[in-house]
């Protein structure tokens, strides 16, 4: 297993399944092999993202994406995914 790699397409929060390993001290996430801090991706930005939210919407997939600070985030339940 890597150590400590920055997530560029998701975030990880507590009780999200992952096995946890105490970094230092922050708790990272373990996660296809790899060490991934517990973090936010939408974090700074406000509110979670919802139809009507005033964000530029893409379809992606199954799913749509909002357009923010020229990221593509995409709303999962209490968590985002960015594309």
């Amino acid at each position: 297993m890597s150590t400590h790699t920055e997530p560029l397409d998701h975030e990880h929060l507590p009780d999200d399944g992952c096995e946890t390993v105490l970094h230092g001290d922050h708790v990272d996430h373990v996660h296809d092999g790899e060490q991934h801090a517990e973090t936010k991706a939408h974090a700074g930005h406000g509110d979670p993202h919802s139809e009507g939210d005033g964000c530029e919407t893409v379809q992606h997939e199954d799913h749509v994406d909002h357009l923010h600070d020229g990221h593509r985030h995409y709303q999962h339940g209490d968590h985002v995914h960015e594309h």
